[in-house]
């Protein structure tokens, strides 16, 4: 048998490992009488309507004849890191223990470093332009610095980590990538996800498909489950399907779009004809860099597809247009989605 070599997405290690290194709290200060609270989150200070006006901040309420609104409030996040060793001692064992589970032979590391390529890409939705106010674990650079010294990874600029893995494992039988990003169930790698042990090593090569799970989740994996995303949202990521739509539009919906189909040319049918009732009119909007756009079903479709494709070799960049000339699918002749 051959020899199973790994490759391995350090990202998501460094980030939970120096994520559960600290403790977070935040002190909200009233910027005109400089009574302060500390409390564990903003969620526990103000609730989780959209008012704002729950949690303690109601509790503090009860007792004034003129209510506290939450941005009369300034919120200091304060950050207690645990000592280093610790950090480093979780990441070992971390990965230590990931590895042996995963049944791999031979392991290469990978992370990542910098700005993705995607960001330039995108126009309409910054990519993960909604992480930019999300605070750093503080030794998040130490963590990273340790995993260099001792796993001794590729460093991937410019690229993602994902994608190098990708392109590390796609075609070749005996590779597999080791992670956690859902992303990899439709990058038509083999792939084991270890927060899900059970599930071993996944093939995602192929038309895939699409189920809902005991708790009622969209899963999948092959080009359906990358569909799913593309016609969907992530929000981890950020970019989605009806970002500029007056269509209300989101994963499930998605799924009950896409569950089902049987082949190749269908399914790339099926997703043209969804941004076409996402976008049934060219429209201009203004993207995130603060330019006027003028956009239509396929600018959207494409962009969506740039944010979710994970390279399989170096410059592949796929577009939609001609694989969609490539099945003799005339997309101009498409029907908008009208529902299951």
């Amino acid at each position: 048998m051959a020899k199973q070599v790994a490759h391995f997405d350090l990202d998501s290690v460094k980030y939970s490992v120096a994520s559960a290194a600290e403790t977070r709290r935040v002190v909200a200060i009233h910027k005109t009488t400089g009574e302060h609270y500390d409390v564990k989150n903003r969620t526990q200070f103000y609730g989780r309507t959209k008012k704002r006006d729950g949690g303690l901040l109601a509790e503090i309420n009860k007792g004034r004849d003129s209510p506290y609104s939450w941005d009369e409030f300034e919120y200091e996040d304060i950050q207690i890191p645990e000592p280093k060793a610790h950090a480093f001692f979780t990441t070992k064992r971390m990965v230590d223990k990931i590895v042996s589970k995963s049944g791999a032979d031979e392991v290469r590391y990978y992370v990542g470093s910098g700005e993705s390529f995607r960001v330039g890409m995108s126009t309409l939705l910054k990519y993960k332009g909604n992480r930019e106010d999300t605070l750093k674990p503080v030794l998040l650079e130490d963590v990273v610095e340790y995993m260099i010294n001792k796993y001794r990874p590729e460093v991937v600029t410019s690229l993602e980590a994902d994608d190098a893995v990708v392109m590390e494992s796609y075609g070749k039988s005996n590779h597999f990538i080791i992670g956690v990003d859902k992303d990899f169930y439709g990058s038509g790698s083999r792939f084991y996800n270890y927060s899900i042990h059970e599930e071993g090593i996944v093939r995602t090569e192929g038309l895939g498909e699409l189920w809902l799970d005991n708790r009622n989740r969209v899963r999948g994996k092959g080009l359906l489950f990358k569909m799913l995303q593309i016609a969907s949202e992530d929000n981890s990521d950020n970019y989605k399907a009806n970002c500029f739509s007056e269509v209300r539009w989101a994963e499930k919906s998605a799924y009950q779009a896409l569950v089902g189909v049987g082949d190749y040319k269908e399914a790339f049918e099926r997703l043209v004809s969804i941004f076409k009732m996402l976008y049934p009119e060219e429209k201009k909007v203004v993207g995130w860099r603060g330019d006027i756009i003028s956009i239509n079903y396929m600018y959207v479709l494409q962009e969506m597809w740039n944010m979710a494709h994970m390279l399989r070799w170096d410059k592949d960049l796929v577009n939609v247009e001609d694989v969609l000339r490539g099945l003799n699918i005339k997309h101009e002749d498409i029907e908008p989605y009208k529902g299951a």
